[in-house]
């Protein structure tokens, strides 16, 4: 079958795997700066924010794809600082996400806005993250549901720069963060609205917003995952000094050298 040119498959449209999440973050900087964007990120910190708030550590990591916007503002956390992908983001120092710069098992608390959306390399990017992790820190993951009105929007067009990413479910995210030992709670959602780029036609479907709240439906236009690292656990074995059947304890060789020696003498023991 001959292909037209400068066409795209309906279901492949918006998806790049070259284009690099430097490479689009000013793009969606400019997206997240429109009326639509600025809607999605005021819900965003509304329900963020107060998750954010409820978790503890001395190091918090924060990373958007959007300008200036500070999900760890009403933290008690002292340490805050924020990675970004490109200089345009604003924030203290531009790293590479499949790559982090960060010493293993130093993080308590991770923040990551849409990261895997964009990234080409999501999972690399999700491990990377729970790697600099601490046991029983935290990580909350931002990003896009594409079983939603706003999901379908960024299937059929690919004009703006937000549809250009990776359809991920939160089950999906989940079963990621599950196989790096990081427990995943439970999921919230937002933006259950048309999307449209109108201040005063977002406005009129704001019902939408209280019905999809007030019956906790799935389609929202976003999740939030707040996910917890596990902490690998030792099982006691307890012994029975009271019984009949005494414990047998043997020293342990300190060194192949000593072992050598045991074994030999237990040999000459033998032949006597």
């Amino acid at each position: 079958m001959r292909k037209t040119p400068g066409r795209t498959p309906l279901f492949n449209r918006g998806k790049d795997q070259n284009v690099s999440l430097a490479q689009s973050c000013a793009s969606l900087g400019d997206w997240f700066e429109s009326a639509l964007g600025q809607e999605i990120l005021t819900q965003q910190l509304a329900l963020a924010q107060p998750l954010v708030e409820g978790l503890f550590g001395y190091h918090l990591m924060q990373a958007s794809v959007a300008r200036q916007v500070d999900f760890a503002a009403c933290s008690r956390i002292n340490h805050r600082f924020r990675l970004s992908p490109c200089a345009d983001s604003g924030g203290a120092a531009v790293v590479e996400f499949e790559q982090l710069p960060l010493p293993s098992e130093s993080i308590d608390v991770a923040v990551l806005h849409h990261l895997l959306d964009f990234s080409p390399q999501p999972h690399q990017v999700l491990r990377e993250a729970a790697r600099v992790l601490i046991p029983g820190g935290h990580m909350v993951l931002i990003g896009f549901n594409p079983y939603s009105l706003l999901g379908l929007s960024r299937i059929f067009r690919s004009s703006n720069a937000y549809q250009k990413g990776n359809q991920l479910r939160a089950a999906r995210i989940a079963d990621w963060m599950n196989l790096l030992d990081l427990q995943a709670g439970p999921v919230e959602r937002g933006f259950f609205r048309l999307p449209l780029q109108h201040s005063e036609f977002l406005a009129k479907t704001s019902w939408m917003e209280r019905m999809g709240n007030r019956w906790h439906l799935p389609c929202g236009g976003f999740y939030i995952i707040v996910a917890r690292k596990e902490v690998a656990r030792m099982r006691t074995i307890k012994l029975n000094w009271n019984g009949d059947k005494k414990p047998a304890l043997s020293a342990v060789p300190s060194s192949p050298r000593v072992a050598a020696k045991h074994r030999h003498e237990r040999r000459r023991q033998q032949k006597r």
